[in-house]
């Protein structure tokens, strides 16, 4: 009865009762220590980009949302460097993603605008980026007085497989902007493509945040890691290129880039920029362990060279099918598998156009040596140059490289790609479609971009009630009538 009437007092909060003291968690502190820190460092960056659904379709400006880093009192913030990137999907971060050695047209950002934590709006201008941290800066105007606090990015320890860190980023809206505070682990340690290390996460957008000790020593920044999905169903060197996907997406990891990679970013001039991306004009093959006992080689690794194009510097340079490389300046090809290729690849684009490298290969069993200069990447679909008629309701786009080899074109293939065909035709209705080569307006051949944009100004000074456009997709030929809006 005692013991019942003492439980009854405690429960109703008696007399007799005594408090429950709530237990201190280190661990919780420690954690909500970080989001005090970093809470006026992290900031959402609001700015326009032109967007593409597709590469078939035309970009359209679109608003995109990033976070970026406080790393100056002054006001200066970091983002990744994939506000530059022409994007073909969103949201932020999403899709195509190129290594940092590829040239590419920029974004042209002309203002921004960034958000804090604790609600304050402020307009911002693009500074620039740095090319060799691959980032990029923007000045928050009116910043005198504001409370920020910015982060040092220093030559921050390595970090172990399993250590405890906390990847401290911002929500998403319309959650946030809110300081988000993830415990977690290392997963591992990389090398390649990039140095870096993998952790844990599950930020919809990792993009933007920083990892840190338990302690609040920045270890590192999260960011797209490029990786290749080469298309072996194509003859495209450039498949590893055109076709990166960012590491961090969806699958509950991120891509920390070491806080040191990081410490002497600045705002660099076009001048500092890298060459135009080296190009040596061949489809290559993984010398896997297989690959090599079947065709007897002597060497377990290696580039096997699958198609030599026509004019390359690789043909240039006596180059065949069936050769197999195994030196790049006197660094062995160490080339066992498909995914190893972007790595032996990045070397030649960060050669860049003009270098002349030397090759060692193999043919018919003999090793031979050779030189081969190398040439500027052509260009890409992504970088394509595009025009939109409105008079006869199509869009149009140069034809790259890339789009010749995945389509097995010839190398001086003539004509532009039809980006958005006309709605309606008066012959062959709904025939056209993205993708098919227009190489002939009425009686005139068109030869290149440059040549069809001399021909549409023609055309108007002409004002003709009906234009006749011809096609071609694969082997088959054909033509359609469009009735333009001179109004």
């Amino acid at each position: 009865m005692r013991t019942e009437l003492a439980l009854a007092a405690l429960l109703l909060g008696g007399p007799t009762s005594t408090p429950f003291a709530a237990e201190e968690d280190p661990l919780a502190a420690r954690l909500s220590a970080l989001e005090s820190r970093y809470r006026e460092s992290l900031v959402s960056v609001r700015y326009r980009q032109r967007v593409s659904r597709s590469t078939s379709e035309p970009a359209e400006e679109e608003e995109l949302v990033t976070a970026g880093v406080v790393v100056t009192s002054s006001g200066i913030v970091l983002t990744s460097a994939m506000v530059f990137e022409p994007f073909n999907q969103v949201p932020h971060g999403v899709g195509i993603r190129f290594p940092a050695s590829v040239s590419r047209a920029e974004a042209e950002i002309a203002s921004a605008r960034i958000r804090t934590v604790s609600g304050r709006e402020y307009l911002a201008t693009l500074l620039g980026r740095d090319y060799g941290a691959d980032v990029a800066f923007f000045q928050i105007e009116g910043a005198e007085g504001a409370e920020l606090a910015p982060v040092v990015f220093g030559a921050a320890r390595r970090v172990a497989v399993g250590e405890e860190v906390a990847v401290v980023g911002l929500l998403p809206e319309p959650l946030g902007p809110a300081i988000s505070v993830e415990l977690t682990r290392v997963q591992a340690v990389a090398e390649k493509p990039r140095a870096g290390f993998v952790v844990g996460t599950s930020a919809s957008d990792p993009v933007g945040s920083l990892v840190t000790s338990l302690d609040g020593d920045v270890l590192g920044y999260l960011d797209a890691l490029t990786v290749s999905l080469p298309d072996t169903s194509s003859r495209n060197p450039l498949a590893f290129v055109t076709m990166m996907r960012d590491l961090p997406k969806g699958i509950g990891r991120g891509f920390a880039r070491p806080a040191g990679d990081l410490a002497g970013a600045r705002v660099e001039t076009k001048a500092s920029a890298p060459v135009r991306r080296g190009w040596m004009g061949v489809e290559m093959q993984a010398v896997s362990k297989e690959l090599a006992e079947y065709r007897k080689l002597p060497v377990s690794s290696g580039v096997l060279v699958g198609y030599v194009y026509r004019g390359s510097p690789a043909e240039k340079a006596g180059l065949e099918v069936g050769d197999v490389l195994v030196t790049l300046d006197g660094v062995p090809v160490e080339v066992q598998r498909e995914e190893e290729i972007a790595s032996f690849a990045e070397r030649i684009l960060r050669a860049g156009a003009d270098a002349e490298l030397s090759l060692e290969y193999l043919r018919g069993g003999v090793r031979n040596e050779t030189r081969v200069r190398l040439a500027a990447a052509p260009r890409s679909v992504r970088e394509a140059l595009t025009l939109k008629v409105d008079e006869l309701d199509l869009t149009v786009r140069e034809i790259t490289y890339d789009f010749v080899a995945t389509r097995f074109l010839e190398s001086d293939q003539q004509g532009v790609v039809v980006v958005q065909p006309p709605v309606g035709v008066s012959s062959n209705q709904n025939r056209i479609a993205p993708g098919d080569v227009l190489v002939r307006v009425g009686e005139e051949p068109v030869a290149d971009f440059e040549g069809f944009r001399a021909l549409v100004e023609r055309i108007r000074e002409k004002k003709p009630e009906e234009v006749v456009l011809f096609v071609e997709r694969g082997r088959e030929s054909f033509f359609f009538a469009v009735k333009p809006d001179w109004n």
